[in-house]
């Protein structure tokens, strides 16, 4: 969640633990969520673990059988074909074929000191990395689809479990400029460290939900300029002063024209206490400098975007969506790993505005809006 921890909202937190959404959660929680526990099981799991489809039944990206089994056609691209594969390309709408594990590890940045959760796939040679940077107070099970997704399809994938009400937007962006900039190049050239060999930095890219969102863009916009090659908000919201209490002295939107890179923004229709409408997604789009995409959610509200199961005091951020939660958060898995396997696996079927990702259908059957700059 976003943008309003106020001091007062303290106690009404407090109040609205465990009360969260009306939708329900099991079958989304079937559809690929994982514990924060799971995170750091270092567990081999098999292209996709869940209901959202077989590991080895995944799409074909490209090259034959052999190649697929060892990873893929693409060894530079952690297994994924550039062309995309037969018939166009997968549209990323269920896992991948590519076995992968997940592992933690401890990061200290000078006072800071967090766990990195890690899913890591096993297809040979050097893969892209996709950030992923949680909202206000959520934890990495509520996004492990995107996290299985991407890994699935081999990119690694780094979260880290939002560090509370009191730590400010620019802190968590300058714990991931050191996590992006120092620690994973010290990570892929250590032999001990199960990162080692395995990571392209030339290829890594940010995503984020909330004032996530925002901590990314400021990390991209930050000591990763240059460092970063695509971003990927997931109803990102821009929050400074409110109420007296400072939840970033930084604005994304202050520097994002010069940030130099694609951007792709999924916002939930919706405007709540949690993403009012002068901080939220659109604000973000309109100072992006293009190439940019907007996907607005129909109906969708601010936390449609997690695990329900998982996702921590979601009855804050009033009003509810009426869309069905369980299909926001599919195609939200489906968009977001569809940009990254275009920008960073060099995925050309994907096109410009998700043309090869089922945008089409999602927009003629009335579930998003499509605007691109």
């Amino acid at each position: 969640m976003g943008g309003h921890p106020r001091p007062w909202l303290l106690s009404l937190i407090a109040a609205c633990v465990g009360c969260g959404s009306s939708n329900p959660a099991s079958e989304v929680q079937d559809a690929g969520a994982a514990s924060a526990n799971d995170a750091g099981s270092g567990d081999a799991i098999v292209g996709n673990p869940t209901d959202a489809g077989s590991g080895g039944d995944g799409p074909s990206l490209g090259g034959d059988d052999a190649s697929r089994d060892a990873g893929g056609s693409s060894p530079d691209a952690g297994g994924v074909s550039a062309d995309g594969g037969d018939a166009g390309g997968p549209n990323f709408d269920q896992n991948g074929p590519i076995a992968f594990t997940t592992t933690s590890a401890m990061v200290q940045n000078g006072a800071d000191s967090f766990t990195v959760n890690i899913y890591l796939p096993s297809s040979p040679g050097a893969h892209p990395v996709v950030s992923l940077t949680p909202g206000l107070q959520q934890t990495t099970a509520a996004y492990a689809p995107y996290a299985e997704r991407l890994a699935s399809y081999g990119i690694i994938v780094l979260v880290r479990d939002d560090p509370g009400l009191l730590v400010q937007s620019q802190v968590i962006g300058a714990d991931l400029e050191y996590v992006i900039g120092t620690w994973l190049p010290a990570q892929n050239a250590d032999a001990s460290s199960p990162l080692h060999a395995a990571v392209d930095l030339t290829k890594v890219g940010l995503t984020g939900h909330s004032r996530g969102g925002q901590a990314s863009l400021i990390a991209a916009e930050g000591t990763l300029l240059g460092k970063v090659v695509a971003w990927f908000g997931i109803d990102p919201d821009d929050p400074g002063t409110i109420d007296g209490f400072t939840e970033s002295s930084v604005l994304a939107q202050t520097n994002l024209g010069k940030v130099g890179i694609p951007t792709t923004f999924l916002g939930g229709q919706v405007a709540t206490f949690c993403t009012p409408a002068n901080i939220n997604y659109e604000v973000l789009y309109a100072a992006a400098p293009s190439p940019s995409v907007v996907i607005t959610a129909v109906n969708a509200s601010h936390t449609e975007f997690e695990v329900q199961s998982a996702c921590v005091d979601c009855g804050v951020c009033v009003p509810m969506g009426t869309a069905n939660q369980q299909v926001v958060l599919a195609y939200a898995v489906r968009y977001l790993t569809a940009f990254f396997a275009r920008e960073l696996l060099g995925v050309a079927s994907v096109g410009e505005t998700f043309q090869g990702a089922g945008a089409p259908a999602d927009v003629a059957a009335g579930l998003v809006q499509i605007t691109s700059k």
